[in-house]
């Protein structure tokens, strides 16, 4: 655990590096954005992929009736 008394210059470190901090900065801040789009869009998405499934199988049932239908 850091001492509190080492804290202030850590603000002065030459070790640190301000492009790193905006980067890390900007990459935190565009995945928050994206993860509450995705939020918010993932029971639309979960609705599209249920009605695609729902018309697949319906085309596969269609699909494989008429195709037992020829054999016989």
């Amino acid at each position: 655990m850091q001492n509190l008394s080492n804290f202030k210059t850590m603000e002065n470190h030459p070790d640190n590096n301000p492009y790193l901090g905006f980067s890390s900065t900007l990459i935190s801040i565009s995945s928050a954005t994206f993860c509450m789009v995705a939020s918010d869009l993932q029971p639309l998405a979960t609705l599209i992929g249920s009605i695609v499934a729902i018309l697949s199988g319906i085309f596969a049932i269609r699909y494989y009736y008429y195709a037992t239908k020829k054999i016989k």
